[in-house]
């Protein structure tokens, strides 16, 4: 299902805009989704990197911590 968004542009870029044939809505629209990806990948990259430091060193074996953190949740 689709949402409705509101944006104010500068009257010079709508008359730039309207040069072109170009699917506005479609573009601007894949343009989000894909900084939404890539803020999602930065986001769980962190996490990683995080989780990294706190093991550095340490003999954890990470096969049994999953097992045991799925028996939790």
């Amino acid at each position: 299902m689709s949402e409705a968004i509101g944006i104010r542009i500068s009257k010079d870029l709508r008359e730039g805009m309207a040069k072109f044939e170009v699917d506005w809505p479609a573009y601007i629209s894949e343009s989000i989704d894909k900084k939404l990806k890539e803020l999602k990948k930065e986001k769980i990259e962190e996490h990683m990197d995080l989780i990294r430091q706190k093991t550095a060193g340490k003999n954890i074996n990470m096969a049994q911590e999953i097992i045991a953190w799925r028996k939790k949740h």
